[in-house]
């Protein structure tokens, strides 16, 4: 995959120091309640959907490459309707193979078709029509299958949290049917949760997590003239309408997947895999999903109507983990020539490691971009090392929680709320109005993008901390937002170079070392900020460390991460503004959401690298708070359970 050329190392580094003295004292008695269970940080209830622990591949495997559509390793799938709309189409290249291609058709089941594989590097050639596959999507399961709760031979130990499941019918569940199930009931039990399946490794008792199965380089391609010629739709039968688990080598090309309760399209553990030319859409939270994976490409993709994202490279393999330079060693995924649009974020990764995101269009989300360090059960945290270049990123304000959320639309069952025409219920808190988000990331780069038209920030940065992600160590508390870049932008210029301005270029709590916003242009003249003291430029280093200005400059993430769309009374949290919708911006207009301390001043900060010892009070009495909010989350979802 390609690397950047023109980012150069950072003249200083972050400091990896330990805590000061008078931090430690602080934090201490913190992290004993922690440790003792009295007080906790979690993620809300309508922000987790379990998951087994995951680990990363070795990294061994590379980016599969298309084996054509005359592969002798093969099978051909055809719907009834099939001949018809073969016959429909434009005379050419494209309506000949599929007229030779159905004489050949063999499985009216794309599931069917992917039992019999007998080798690898097979492709299943996936005709024009609709595949309900209702086989699989009304499974009757075994009674194995359907006792995992008390019966599994392999249950999990300890289950970790992406993303959210509430239950289809608008409610939290009650029954017992697990969510999380280990690699190995998964295989067993492969249609409890998915309408399509592929399982990659079949010695899952070994400590390897590798392909090495028939399976291993399965191509799944749609044969028609447009994506939306071959539809996938799961009707909201089954969490993941696709999933391909441990599966190297895999290749997805050229069809529509719809109406998933979770994922569209779920990859995970798998090492070498292309996504190309996929329709993702209507799905209550993703569109496509790549977790803990390596060697990807996610490439001239669709994705709108997503209730988190429309592309989540969530837990990208951190082949940049022990990297503290800026230049990283090498990207585990590539995202480029895509078009994500109208899902609450049209693309976001917690952990997002080591992504390369370029030439894509991210727009008419309620945010733009997003990567964040705020939910454990990621492996690969704190987030670092991704780069977003030369995208649009623009008018990403349509505010979904007022016009779904808070009208009652997103309580109603699945099917009945209208995710195809149009609605989308997010099950995430995001700032409306906001191009790029970087909630405690690490050595990221925001370069060469055209950013304009979002109506609360262009940019917006601050850091997390560590206890947010389970991570108790009074060292690692200010770990976050460290060696950020911004770099060469285009801050309000439309298409035409018409001015569209964003209500302020960059907003940043000042938290971190290594920061630097140069070389931006704005419709403005000069890009527009929040920022107490210059960070400086790259060249020197950037911003100095300051543990402890984000507890005056409020993000607002601690309010709002209280959102729960299934509870009236969390639907729009008290003293949280992220739901509200900032007014178009002017040539004028500063922060659309100014924070006013209580005191009614700012003090300035310090300018050495650590800050004042009275910065780790102040923020410890925020952290102190968050810690409360973490507790009430927790309780909530113990409550329910």
């Amino acid at each position: 995959m390609s690397r950047p050329s023109s980012v150069r190392p950072p003249s200083r580094r972050p400091s990896r120091r330990a805590a000061r003295p008078l931090a430690a004292l602080l934090v201490a008695p913190l992290v004993a309640l922690l440790t003792a269970g009295l007080v906790s940080v979690t993620a809300p209830a309508a922000s987790a959907h379990e998951e087994r622990t995951s680990t990363f591949p070795k990294g061994t495997g590379e980016v599969p490459r298309f084996l054509g559509y005359d592969n002798a390793r093969s099978r051909v799938v055809c719907r009834p309707e099939t001949r018809a709309l073969v016959a429909d189409m434009r005379a050419g290249a494209v309506k000949d193979r599929n007229q030779r291609m159905l004489r050949r058709c063999e499985f009216g089941s794309i599931q069917d078709a992917i039992n019999t594989i007998s080798a690898r590097n097979t492709s299943i050639y996936v005709l024009p029509g609709t595949y309900r596959e209702t086989k699989y999507a009304g499974d009757e399961r075994s009674d194995y299958c359907s006792n995992l709760e008390t019966e599994s031979n392999d249950p999990l130990d300890e289950v970790d949290y992406i993303g959210s499941v509430p239950d289809p019918e608008g409610e939290e569940g009650e029954d017992s049917d697990p969510i999380a199930l280990s690699y190995s009931d998964q295989r067993r039990c492969a249609h409890n949760l998915n309408l399509i399946a592929l399982f990659g490794d079949e010695t899952p008792r070994n400590d390897s997590i590798a392909c090495d199965s028939r399976f291993c380089g399965t191509q799944i391609v749609g044969t028609g003239q447009r994506r939306t010629d071959v539809l996938i739709d799961n009707r909201f039968s089954k969490l993941n309408a696709l999933r391909a688990d441990r599966m190297s080598g895999l290749y997805l090309s050229n069809f529509a997947v719809q109406q998933a309760e979770f994922n569209a399209v779920y990859v995970m553990e798998s090492d070498g895999f292309v996504i190309d030319r996929l329709l993702t859409r209507g799905n209550d939270e993703y569109g496509i999903l790549a977790f803990a994976s390596d060697h990807g490409v996610i490439k001239h993709s669709e994705a709108y109507y997503n209730g988190d994202s429309g592309i989540y490279p969530g837990s990208a393999s951190d082949v940049n983990g022990e990297n503290d330079r800026f230049r990283p060693k090498r990207y585990s995924i590539e995202i480029f020539g895509n078009r994500s649009h109208h899902n609450t974020l049209g693309y976001s990764g917690t952990a997002g490691n080591s992504v390369y995101s370029h030439h894509n269009r991210f727009y008419k989300n309620a945010t733009g971009i997003s990567t964040d360090s705020l939910f454990p059960g990621h492996p690969g945290l704190p987030q670092d090392h991704a780069r977003w270049s030369r995208n649009k990123i623009y008018s990403n304000n349509v505010n979904y929680f007022t016009k779904y959320v808070d009208t009652g639309v997103c309580a109603k069952p699945m099917p009945e709320r209208g995710y195809l025409q149009g609605t989308v219920c997010p099950v995430v808190p995001v700032p409306v109005g906001t191009g790029v988000l970087i909630a405690g990331g690490n050595f990221n780069s925001t370069d060469n993008n055209e950013i304009y038209d979002n109506w609360r920030y262009g940019t917006m940065q601050f850091w997390v901390p560590a206890p947010l992600r389970d991570e108790f160590d009074p060292a690692k508390l200010y770990d976050t937002s460290h060696g950020n870049r911004t770099f060469g932008n285009e801050m309000g210029f439309g298409p035409r170079g018409q001015k569209l301005y964003n209500g302020m270029d960059h907003w940043w709590d000042d938290e971190g070392q290594g920061n630097c916003w140069v070389n931006n242009t704005s419709s403005r003249g000069e890009p527009t900020d929040n920022f107490l003291v210059d960070p400086g430029p790259c060249a020197e280093g950037g911003s100095f460390n300051s543990p402890g200005t984000a507890a005056v400059k409020d993000a607002g993430f601690l309010s709002c991460s209280q959102y729960d769309r299934n509870d009236p009374t969390l639907r729009h949290p008290p003293e949280c503004n992220w739901f509200d919708s900032p007014p178009k911006p002017t040539a004028t207009s500063g922060d659309p959401f100014p924070i006013v301390p209580g005191s009614g001043e700012i003090a300035p900060r310090s300018s050495t690298v650590g800050g004042p010892d009275v910065g780790w009070a102040t923020s410890l009495l925020a952290l102190g708070a968050l810690l409360a909010v973490g507790a009430a989350s927790r309780a909530r979802r113990t409550a329910r359970g």
